[in-house]
């Protein structure tokens, strides 16, 4: 699949971007050189209805998935098996129950294996202080969905939920959904050992655009181009140069619900998913 038919499925494409940006420049110079004024140009601001929907909602993956048929419903923490993922949207515009495409912020929701002896998350003191006040003023928001009961036969559920957009060039990484051509295996080049791979023998977070991969079992901080430090998957394989930001989440009933990391004065900031 094209980069252009891929992005087409999930929103407007980057050669429609272009075309928008000329457009616009048109506008601006001819207003310019006559005088007009925008509103005889321009048709008034469409103005968007509907629902934004903290609630992670399953979105239909391009080619047959497991979860293609849960499309538009929300993600429930009983619905996968270990090692199984899917694609969704966080704080996605509903009209009539039916969601905007393009809108609100696209994850991979993962359900890893629950051990404690490969997998690694950032101690409490080195957190970002925008996470620490999200849990202030929320106890139930995680890092990652994990509840020792929930399938206790296979060791109880784990889940991650990683923003869906690579942090080399903005393409959409995939879970266990594109092999061909398959990751590259290289991974001391970078100096990574992903125990998703070398322990459990399951693929890592894939780019197949260029070829970047992302460890769901090793969190780590990392820091944001603008400065900020946030928390997310590690990078094990480049061409990206660090890691895949994390959904901070929360059980509501069985149902996943994303939570922003919150600014000093108590607003929600999404920094930590703003670079594309």
């Amino acid at each position: 699949m094209s980069w252009e038919k891929e992005e087409k499925e999930k929103g407007m494409t980057r050669r429609e971007w272009v075309q928008l940006g000329v457009g616009a420049a048109t506008v601006a110079s001819l207003a310019g050189l006559g005088g007009l004024v925008a509103g005889q140009i321009l048709p008034p601001p469409y103005k968007m209805t509907g629902e934004v929907r903290d609630t992670i909602q399953y979105t239909k993956f391009p080619t047959p998935q497991w979860w293609n048929t849960k499309a538009g419903t929300p993600v429930k923490v009983s619905d996968f098996q270990q090692w199984q993922g899917a694609t969704g949207v966080w704080r996605g515009l509903f009209q009539d129950t039916t969601y905007v495409p393009g809108t609100g912020y696209p994850c991979m929701i993962i359900r890893i294996k629950r051990e404690s002896q490969f997998f690694t998350e950032p101690p409490a003191d080195q957190v970002p202080d925008d996470f620490k006040r999200l849990q202030a003023s929320d106890p139930a928001f995680k890092l990652y969905f994990d509840d020792p009961a929930l399938d206790a036969a296979n060791g109880g559920t784990r889940i991650v939920v990683l923003f869906d957009r690579c942090v080399h060039l903005c393409c959409y990484p995939g879970w266990h959904v594109v092999n061909n051509p398959p990751p590259g295996r290289d991974y001391s080049a970078y100096g990574a050992s992903p125990p998703t791979y070398v322990q459990f023998q399951e693929d890592p977070v894939y780019c197949v655009c260029h070829g970047s991969q992302y460890d769901p079992m090793l969190l780590v901080v990392n820091v944001h181009p603008s400065g900020a430090s946030y928390v997310g998957a590690e990078r094990v394989h480049g061409p990206a140069p660090r890691a895949l930001a994390v959904v901070p989440v929360k059980a509501q009933g069985s149902t996943l619900v994303g939570g922003a990391p919150l600014a000093p004065d108590g607003t929600k900031d999404f920094g930590w998913f703003v670079y594309c």
